[in-house]
């Protein structure tokens, strides 16, 4: 009975919060998908029955535990990851993923996962579907095989015969869902999903204050001129990249890069016209990055790239393809005047170091690859130098 005092305590805030939008799904005309998902929504309530409570105290016991987290403060990686791990205490399932939404990617991406087969990249695509019709009903859906096409999909790719989806909220919003899969179709029940609910709206204020902790940081990690990562942010992950780069025996190539005769652009047109130029030489330098790679402002003109499992060939290549688009863009200027007189084309010159030939350290590859930037200045700018040749020539003289 106190347990389920405790618990109806801590509920009934979210009786409250969530009636003006229940209400307001009521109301609203559905849409036909909308009207084929209600089909498998689960209807769920902000508190437990008495009997579910008696019957389930061991699961209660771990929403209560929930309840007494929510005041730690924690990164959001790690409060997703508690929620799988609680779910798992709840309901048996044979694998399970657990999405959010990613700012910069724009899209929920997987931040937690348990027991998913390999596959190839296909679960992440199929679940997106259950990431928009969990955003878009609001409660758990309970699906099994031949419910949906797109689901069977899914199920096909995690050997699955059904999967309970149960949306994660932020300030009322769907921001994420978690995806458990069961080996039967009888695997969840009901109960399970209202179980589930409640975890769900338990975490809510966890999720909501680490997802805004999560948002400063990469804001204090992001350059707010070019949208490029911060000098700090990247002294960090090449930290990371050179642990895993030592771990895997692969190489990383650090690419220093400079725009050249930067200040006589900035004293010819402004700096608010050289602050355009950066802008448009960042987006160059992204334009064609994979994901593991990272580029920074690494001060004023300069920039730098990360490229993990890099060796020489490849970092070469990159460097001089960066060089060419920059050297063959037009940068606008702004001035008035006629247009080819608004125009402006620009150079960078590019030093390239790859560990661990050229560096063992953090410190040496940065400073090698600034070395090869020097020496790429001092040949006449608009060009790439290897710290390699500059070694090679010193140890044949």
């Amino acid at each position: 009975m106190e347990q389920h005092q405790a618990m109806r305590v801590h509920q009934n805030k979210y009786a409250a919060e969530r009636g003006a939008s229940q209400s307001q799904m009521t109301n609203s005309s559905p849409s036909p998908e909308s009207e084929a998902l209600e089909r498998f929504a689960v209807e769920v309530f902000s508190e437990l029955p008495e009997e579910m409570i008696a019957r389930r105290a061991s699961e209660v016991k771990v929403l209560l535990r929930m309840s007494m987290l929510a005041g730690l403060e924690m990164e959001l990686e790690s409060t997703l990851n508690l929620v799988c791990d609680l779910a798992a205490e709840i309901v048996s399932f044979q694998g399970g993923a657990v999405y959010f939404w990613d700012e910069d990617g724009e899209v929920m991406q997987m931040r937690a996962s348990r027991n998913l087969p390999e596959t190839g990249g296909e679960h992440p695509n199929h679940a997106g579907v259950l990431n928009y019709w969990s955003a878009k009903v609001g409660r758990p859906l309970l699906l099994t095989r031949h419910c949906q096409a797109e689901t069977d999909l899914l199920l096909d790719a995690m050997n699955a015969a059904s999967v309970l989806v149960v949306p994660l909220f932020v300030r009322n919003q769907v921001m994420g869902c978690l995806q458990l899969f069961g080996a039967r179709t009888d695997s969840f029940s009901r109960e399970d999903a209202q179980l589930l609910w409640i975890l769900s709206l338990v975490a809510e204020s966890m999720l909501a204050r680490d997802y805004s902790n999560e948002t400063l940081l990469r804001f204090a990690f992001t350059d707010f001129l070019t949208g490029l990562k911060t000098r700090g942010f990247f002294e960090q992950q090449l930290d990371l990249e050179l642990a895993r780069a030592e771990r895997r025996g692969t190489p990383i190539a650090l690419l220093m890069i400079d725009i050249d005769h930067f200040k006589r652009l900035n004293d010819a047109y402004g700096h608010q016209t050289g602050d355009l130029v950066l802008r448009d030489v960042a987006a160059i330098l992204t334009r064609d990055l994979r994901e593991v790679d990272t580029a920074a402002r690494y001060g004023g003109e300069e920039f730098i790239l990360l490229l993990p499992e890099t060796g020489h060939q490849g970092a070469k290549l990159v460097a001089q393809r960066l060089r060419y688009a920059i050297e063959q863009a037009n940068f606008f200027t702004g001035a008035h005047g006629p247009a080819d007189e608004q125009i402006e084309h620009i150079t960078i010159s590019v030093g390239v170091a790859v560990f661990p030939e050229e560096a063992r350290s953090k410190r040496d590859l940065v400073e090698a690859s600034d070395a090869a930037l020097y020496e790429a200045k001092t040949r006449g700018r608009n060009r790439v130098v290897l710290y390699s040749e500059i070694k090679s020539q010193r140890e044949a003289s």
